[in-house]
């Protein structure tokens, strides 16, 4: 047999490992169902801010192009070019071109221009006549963009001379817009080209990515136009990004081998921004917290061990000197005594224990006589349970009979009457309110009897919302409103009767109700229907239990509950009691 002191060890080291255990689950629980998501849509939430950044942008870019082509200058340029001779035609390419170069200065962005007539002549505004622009064109971004057969759209980075004279290529991102007559809708004039600089865009998504690990950024054509790569990253980040993204009208946040996706789409031009965010990068964002959390569980799982461990042996030491001491005195050593010097309760329980071996000796004797005296009463009490106890046997000897001869309507019977007998029984002495659960089910056995009684001539129905049944009652409340429905409602009259039990419960009150279609109560009866006197006697009408029954409800609660007898003649009667909403102990006798 282990010792006590091993097991409320084992019992402490038990508690402390399921503690540690359950805040380690619990920890675990925090990361995957609170964290993670909490840290996802942090960066959901980057990536969209990114996204309107450069939609912004991208749409003041267009709204500018858009100003520009319908401008005079350009309207006239575009449509009067052709009928122009060569020294008009060369003043007209100046003034436009000068005229694009001051508002050149409302986008820096915009780095430079280019204009296409419809017979494909070039100019570009870095170089007039030169043709480095108009070879430039043949190259993919351009012929995508006409291939596309938009009216205007972003193409992909190209490389481009960014200043005229000079042999430096920067990488360049063009917008390039269908030019149309204003004075005839739907008929093209021409092309303007907006060359932008690249790194103003990719500024924004380098600032917009710094806590990605990558970041794709595409046109509606699936084309890359920037792409950031985390080198420590996963190498199959860019390929499997690329292809999740170009998915027909794929967004959102899509969990994928190490990690999530993050896709987020423009309203306006259909581009899209994609991230990936991996395992390895939410637990070393989440991990200072989990660290606290595993720190935490771990110090008070330590903290409950050193602070039990000198409480446990400070409880153990006296009651394993109580038990030796016990010991000896259950072997007949009544000179036993302890020393237990703790200053709390166990000391005042040695103290006890010593008190008590001394007192063993002269009580002995009186302790003799005590027990003689016990059997005189135990024998008395024995005699006085003899009537009660043998009623109950022949009645259990009756329902034994009954189901050997196969009867089981005596069976039940007997068994309700038993029941309610013993409910009589122990009314005495118990309190008087109990829930109304248990008041229905010994009403059950009372109605079931008396269906044997009154065979097929009353037929019970029951209405009790579920949270009544908890409510307090009086005990024995219901029945003497059962017992005068069926006899002086139901059994005077020819045909067969309804009796309806319903409780409800408000916020504050119990209501019960019985009702029954009787033959009812005379008008001049009913402002004596509580009282006892004659001329309830005389009329014939005994209502069994009902003054009774009104003392008991007005003594317990007072004006707080109230009980109404309505009644017609040949229609039925309907009994309402009120009470106040207890349960469990709200309410003391």
């Amino acid at each position: 047999m282990r010792s006590l002191r091993t097991v409320i060890l084992l019992r402490i080291i038990i508690v402390a490992l399921i503690s540690f255990v359950l805040s380690a689950a619990f920890t675990y629980y925090y990361y995957r169902t609170i964290l993670i998501p909490q840290m996802i849509h942090e960066d959901e939430t980057k990536l969209n801010q990114t996204v309107r950044q450069l939609e912004y942008m991208s749409d003041d870019i267009a709204k500018f192009s858009f100003s520009l082509i319908i401008s005079n200058q350009l309207q006239s340029f575009y449509k009067s070019y052709d009928q122009l001779d060569t020294f008009d035609q060369f003043a007209m390419v100046q003034d436009t071109l000068y005229y694009l170069d001051d508002n050149k200065g409302l986008r820096k962005e915009v780095v430079s221009f280019a204009l296409i007539l419809p017979n494909d002549r070039v100019f570009w505004s870095e170089a007039r006549n030169d043709s480095y622009f108009s070879e430039h064109l043949k190259e993919d971004w351009y012929q995508n963009f006409v291939r596309s057969g938009q009216q205007h759209a972003f193409t992909e980075p190209h490389d481009m001379i960014m200043i005229s004279n000079s042999v430096i290529e920067g990488k360049s991102i063009s917008f390039i817009v269908n030019v149309m007559d204003i004075e005839q809708p739907g008929h093209t004039i021409g092309e303007l080209i907006l060359n932008l600089d690249y790194d103003s865009f990719k500024s924004l998504l380098d600032f917009g990515s710094e806590d990605f690990e990558g970041l794709l950024w595409m046109n509606d054509a699936g084309y890359v136009l920037y792409e950031k790569e985390n080198p420590s990253a996963d190498t199959s980040f860019s390929s499997s990004l690329l292809l999740t993204a170009s998915e027909k009208n794929q967004e959102g946040i899509f969990p994928i081998s190490g990690g999530y996706m993050l896709i987020d789409r423009f309203e306006t031009n259909h581009w899209k921004l994609a991230t990936f965010i991996s395992q390895a990068s939410l637990m070393n964002r989440g991990k200072i917290i989990i660290y606290l959390l595993g720190f935490f569980s771990l110090t008070s799982t330590s903290l409950i061990l050193l602070l039990m461990m000198p409480a446990i042996f400070r409880i153990t030491r006296p009651i394993m000197r109580l038990y030796h001491a016990m010991n000896a005195v259950s072997s007949g050593n009544l000179q036993t005594s302890v020393h237990i010097q703790t200053g709390d309760e166990l000391e005042k329980l040695g103290q006890g224990f010593n008190r008590m071996t001394n007192q063993l000796k002269l009580q002995l004797e009186e302790s003799i006589r005590h027990e003689k005296d016990k059997r005189e009463l135990e024998l008395e009490l024995l005699l006085s349970k003899l009537n009660p106890h043998f009623v109950y046997n022949t009645l259990n000897a009756v329902i034994y009979m009954a189901q050997k001869q196969g009867n089981d309507d005596i069976v039940r019977m007997v068994g309700s009457f038993i029941r309610i007998l013993q409910d009589a029984v122990k009314m005495e002495g118990t309190q008087s309110l109990i829930p109304l659960r248990e008041e229905i089910g010994l009403l059950r056995d009372y109605i079931a009897i008396q269906s044997y009684r009154y065979i097929d001539m009353f037929e019970v129905r029951w209405d009790i919302e579920e949270d009544a049944y908890d409510c307090l009652v009086p005990r024995n409340l219901i029945q003497p409103f059962i017992e005068n429905a069926i006899f002086h409602g139901i059994c005077p009259k020819e045909a067969n009767g309804i009796i309806h039990i319903s409780a409800a419960v408000s916020r504050m009150n119990l209501t019960i109700q019985i009702e029954d279609d009787g033959v009812g109560i005379e008008p001049h009866l009913l402002p004596a229907i509580w009282d006892k006197g004659s001329d309830m006697k005389n009329s014939g009408l005994r209502h069994i239990g009902l003054s009774h029954t009104k003392k008991r409800v007005e003594h317990l609660f007072g004006k707080q509950a109230s009980l109404r007898i309505e009644s017609q003649v040949d229609q039925g009667t309907v009994v309402s009691v009120e009470l106040p909403r207890l349960k469990g102990d709200s309410f003391s006798q």
